[in-house]
Order: structure tokens, then sequence, then C-alpha cells
């Protein structure tokens, strides 16, 4: 677990406004998947050329994650229930990885989409990594459609795709506990940027900056 902490914090970059969670109230379908929840658009902030990038701050959390998965990461981006989390700062070029947590609250499942607010990049997602020991990372749902990149990590070449897709709560999540999804983006250019979570009750926006900066070494 400790090793695991460790790995997310070296690889990574983006101060991560406050995007609020509101619930859908406009949809004339209550959504129940995944599917579903891709036909809700995409409502990021937008920014005006020159203006400042309005970075979603971190909020104190503190989970007790059940299920063998020990102590996660203490802090959060976002309203909630679902949060980014596990990197204070994401960079151009390669990957950083993540913690994706979920409220207890909240036992459906999550669609992330994301993509530059101030240009035309798009962020991309590797699907989530579970670890043998300790059961530190929840498995993921694989995403409809091809990839749009790759990216080399330790010799293999890992597919990143337009979404990250984080599946309802099973039978073998602890019920009553937080959910935590370990994960990878890859953004190949500097910029402002927001993640769109969709739930089946809630959409939230995170917005962060990606420094025009080299990631600094493990």
């Amino acid at each position: 677990m400790v090793a695991a902490l460790a790995i997310l914090s070296a690889g990574c970059g983006a101060v991560v406004s406050s995007g609020q969670s509101t619930p859908n109230t406009h949809e004339t379908t209550t959504p129940s998947s995944l599917a579903d929840l891709r036909n809700r658009p995409l409502k990021l902030p937008t920014v005006g050329a020159g203006k400042t990038c309005p970075t979603t701050a971190s909020h104190d959390l503190s989970p007790v994650v059940n299920g063998g998965k020990g102590k996660g990461p203490g802090f959060g981006f976002g309203p909630g229930p679902a949060y980014l989390s596990g990197i204070v700062e994401l960079y151009p070029g390669g990957f950083d990885n993540e913690v994706w947590l979920i409220e207890p609250s909240y036992e459906g499942p999550v669609l992330i989409r994301g993509q530059q607010i101030n240009g035309s990049h798009i962020v991309a997602f590797a699907e989530p990594i579970t670890f043998a020991v300790g059961g530190f990372s929840s498995a993921g749902s694989p995403p409809p459609g091809a990839a749009v990149t790759s990216v080399t990590i330790e010799g293999q070449a890992v597919p990143f795709y337009q979404e990250l897709d984080l599946p309802a709560m099973s039978s073998t999540d602890a019920k009553g506990f937080w959910r935590m999804f370990f994960a990878r983006t890859n953004i190949e250019a500097a910029g402002c940027y927001a993640v769109q979570l969709d739930g089946l009750d809630f959409s939230l926006a995170i917005v962060f900056q990606v420094p025009d900066a080299a990631r600094p070494p493990a």
C-alpha cells in the first residue's frame, strides 16, 4: 500500500475551480448504466483568451477504505460524491497516476470524460489498474471504441481511451465503505482542462491547469 501511494506521487503534475455537483433534472429518462450516461452532453466551463484557469480546490476527505485496501488518500478535488485524488499536479506528455474516490453513499457507475477548455486537446484515460496484494484498486469497465493513443509504460504499450468507466458497486465491494480506482491519464499539451464526472443522479466538473513544464523526475 505504501509503495502504491509512492507511485502516485512520483509520476504526477495540475493544480486542481470549484466544480459543483448538480442533479440532472433535465433528463427525460432516468439513466441506469454507463451506456445511458454517455448520452449526457459535456457541460464544461469555458475560459476566454488570456483569462486565468478557474482551478478546482482540493479539500480534506480522510476516507477509510475497506475490503483490504487500507487507508486511501485523505484529500479530493470536486464536491463529490466522486473525487479526483492521489495527485496534485498533472503534466503534458507521458502519463500521470490518479486515484478516483467514490463515497459509500453512491453505489452506481461513474463516467469520466475530459478536454481542454481553452483549446482542442483531450484528456485520455487508461483502464483502472488492480493490485494483487491488498486489493488497492477496484477493476474498471472496458470502454467502448478504439483507443485514441497509447503510451509505453515499463516496456508495454498501454492503450488510452476518451473516457474512464467506473462500474457500479459489485458484490465484492464492501458495502458502506469508499470505493477507490487507480488509473492513468495522458494529456498531450499544456493548458486549462476539465473533467466531467457523471453519475446516475449527479454531474460535476473538476478544472485543473496543466503547466508548460517538464514532469519532475521520479
